[in-house]
């Protein structure tokens, strides 16, 4: 055989041996539970952090699934509207306070897998902590259910309000000498969502009556209640508060601009602030020296009958609407530009933030 041919049959051979290897399937990896590959939250799932290869029994998927739609910032703003409208017919109406409500599920060898962190303040005063727990989550499979045990601050202080560093809490233990052990409950999935009940109703104490706390927690939503006994007898449901319903909110990030006539740029940022979606408020003044508000709201619109996303200017003084504007319920982006004022809202991540910078470099 010449040289020249032998090669190029060699060559071929080799061609052939190499293509049909890289063909090959790779092995299969050894079956886990389908949990999801993302997360909304920067807590590893359970499938990455307990066995990744064995099965999960049906708590434990639940517990999962929960510590997933969970996070968030929640508020009660849309119910306090409704409060009005109902107080017009019923003056003896109880009113709600406003409450705003942040959880956070973190993990640490000290709670386990299943711990969340809630913090929450009421009237719009973020300085001033309301309730301060940890939920310490853990499947219980006889009773099909997660049970909770709540960790209440014995001194409360805004953490997550006050932009602290998460790590303190999250490097507590149950034994911490911050927290009491609190009244036990049982979770457990409701249609849609999950229920917790105290386990012992007469277990919290308050003012000479007992209170059974109950929250239920979905997608979108979490509300919580304080049934009153006296006397281990259930009070009548007009002299029970309605529960508290609050909406899960987001996060935008706004530039704020006031006309300019100076640099040869029409407008110049003078704010860049954050704000939640759900009835979140911007306190500033004019250059004419007029008090303002800048306010933004998922609302539903009676004139529509459909839930409408808003941004609106507010004169503090007369409580006059100067401006406002809307769009589509979840839109990740909304703004104004009437001439005399102009805002610029994104939904908060570090891409938008880096391009509204970049957008006024010298403002």
């Amino acid at each position: 055989m010449k040289p020249v041919k032998k090669t190029m049959i060699t060559l071929i051979f080799l061609m052939g041996f190499l293509i049909g290897h890289c063909q090959k399937k790779e092995k299969p990896l050894a079956s886990s539970p389908s949990m999801g590959t993302t997360s909304k939250t920067s807590v590893n799932r359970l499938s990455t952090t307990v066995e990744p290869n064995r099965k999960f029994s049906y708590v434990e998927r639940e517990l999962d699934y929960l510590k997933y739609i969970w996070e968030g910032e929640y508020d009660n703003v849309e119910q306090l509207d409704f409060d009005k409208i109902q107080r017009k017919d019923d003056a003896k109406k109880a009113v709600h306070e406003r409450v705003h409500v942040s959880v956070r599920p973190f993990q640490n060898s000290n709670f386990g897998v299943g711990a969340v962190y809630i913090e929450e303040y009421r009237n719009n005063d973020p300085t001033v902590i309301t309730r301060q727990v940890i939920y310490q989550l853990l499947p219980d499979d006889k009773e099909k259910a997660i049970r909770v045990k709540v960790f209440h601050f014995i001194d409360r202080m805004p953490i997550l309000s006050n932009n602290r560093s998460f790590g303190e809490i999250a490097n507590l233990t149950p034994n911490s000498n911050r927290l009491v052990l609190g009244c036990e409950m049982l979770l457990r999935r409701v249609g849609n969502g999950f229920v917790a009940k105290t386990i012992n109703k007469t277990c919290i104490q308050k003012n000479r009556t007992t209170i059974d706390y109950q929250f239920r927690v979905s997608e979108d939503n979490f509300s919580f209640q304080e049934i009153t006994y006296v006397s281990n007898k259930r009070l009548p449901d007009d002299m029970q508060t309605n529960a508290y319903s609050l909406e899960k909110a987001r996060c935008f990030t706004c530039m704020i601009d006031f006309p300019n006539n100076t640099n040869g740029r029409p407008t110049e940022t003078k704010y860049y602030i954050d704000i939640y979606d759900q009835g979140g408020t911007f306190n500033f003044d004019y250059p004419d020296g007029r008090n303002m508000s800048f306010g933004m709201r998922n609302t539903w619109s009676f004139g529509m009958h459909r839930e409408t996303f808003v941004i609106y200017i507010i004169d503090i003084n007369t409580k006059k609407t100067l401006v406002y504007s809307w769009g589509e319920p979840g839109a990740d982006r909304i703004g104004f530009n009437p001439g005399w004022i102009r805002a610029q809202c994104d939904l908060k991540t570090p891409r938008n933030v880096k391009l509204q910078q970049e957008l006024r470099p010298k403002s």
